[in-house]
């Protein structure tokens, strides 16, 4: 049962592809291990490998390699709100979407992830 729901979300992520309501490249499409996932890249463009994966809603906050972030791709069934280097300040990534270069603020300056947040949640940038 299992690999028959891996499969179905398979066929439904790679449909949404071809029918482009995602604008992750190929290269995103390839490192980005899973469907369901929210992927951070330490490169522009997806480029390299992940540096961090998550599926499950809730708050992150990062230190270390991590917040060196250059771009994300959203692959959750969620709305993704980021936070850079002012709190107050969030970045939210629809479900299906990427954003290739963060903007300043952001890139390389990665704070926290939050998937799923609370409707009231403050998204200064969206995407």
């Amino acid at each position: 049962m299992r690999a028959l729901t891996a499969l179905t979300g398979t066929a439904v992520a790679a449909a949404a592809l071809v029918a482009g309501t995602a604008a992750p490249s190929a290269a995103a499409v390839r490192d980005c291990p899973d469907f369901g996932v929210i992927c951070a890249f330490k490169h522009v463009n997806y480029g390299g490998t992940p540096v961090w994966t998550e599926s499950r809603p809730g708050y992150y906050s990062f230190t270390g390699t991590v917040r060196a972030t250059t771009s994300v791709v959203n692959r959750t069934a969620y709305k993704v709100r980021i936070v850079g280097e002012n709190e107050f300040l969030g970045l939210c990534v629809a479900r299906g979407h990427a954003v290739r270069d963060l903007p300043d603020g952001f890139d390389d300056k990665l704070s926290a992830i939050e998937i799923n947040p609370p409707a009231d949640s403050t998204c200064d940038y969206n995407y």
